[in-house]
């Protein structure tokens, strides 16, 4: 059954509220919260059938309609599709979605499997490619913007493990001090990997969600939302503005 983008809308705002409220009653700082939402899509060939059965049109048009509740106050979303490579960054509205996942595929053709190409577009776009040096080695990593800064909601969706496995590990690491959170989807396929980007140390705060289902296709909306929110509001949002990542 198709969905309207406005019916979406209304159901991601419902959810989003009940996640925030339930937060709220336990007394985390969860008040006049925006973010940008992020979409980064796998696009390896054994991706294909989600994208043929419509899949990944669903998930972008959820993001999209998770960002026009008003939690994102530009009213689109970038999506940044990969394989072993990333590219450029597709801007998504209410005015263009609804080709937007057949119009890309129709144009490149998909690949192998490396999350660090996509993961360091989406922290150059966020600290518009700032670095700075760090420890004994003065190696050079991201720089956070100063001051808390509005964060970005990432949903990183895959179905396999990446060839670059210690360079996401690291990469991840140096990000999270910056106001980012990275929601990974693992869908149809048990994500050990992904697993341990969830638990992984080393790092200034718990920057990772995971969220392990056979397909998105098969959860509602409400469903969808709650489960992919819960961690970003009730645990890292409360966590980075603690520590004065986020605003």
């Amino acid at each position: 059954m198709s969905i309207s983008l406005e019916k979406r809308t209304e159901n991601a705002g419902i959810s989003l509220v009940k996640v925030m409220s339930e937060a709220a009653a336990q007394g985390l700082n969860v008040d006049d919260l925006t973010a940008q939402c992020v979409l980064v899509m796998d696009f390896s060939g054994s991706m294909d059938y989600r994208y043929r059965s419509g899949e990944v049109q669903q998930l972008a048009e959820r993001t999209l309609a998770l960002s026009l509740t008003g939690l994102d106050d530009d009213g689109n979303i970038q999506i940044h599709f990969f394989h072993t490579k990333v590219f450029p960054e597709i801007e998504v509205d209410a005015s263009n979605y609804t080709g937007a996942v057949d119009e890309f595929t129709r144009k490149n053709t998909m690949g192998g499997t490396a999350y660090a190409p996509a993961i360091r577009q989406v922290i150059e776009s966020v600290t518009g490619g700032k670095t700075k040096k760090k420890g004994l080695f003065r190696k050079e990593t991201p720089a956070a913007p100063d001051g808390p800064a509005m964060p970005t909601l990432v949903f990183f969706v895959t179905d396999g493990e990446p060839n670059d496995r210690q360079e996401t590990i690291q990469l991840l690491k140096d990000a999270s001090g910056l106001p980012i959170f990275w929601q990974f989807l693992g869908v149809g396929y048990s994500p050990e990997f992904l697993k341990e980007l969830d638990t992984m140390g080393g790092r200034v705060l718990d920057n990772v969600g995971l969220t392990e289902v056979p397909s998105t296709e098969s959860m509602s909306d409400e469903e969808y939302y709650e489960t992919v929110l819960k961690e970003f509001v009730s645990s890292w949002v409360p966590a980075a503005r603690a520590k004065s990542i986020i605003a």
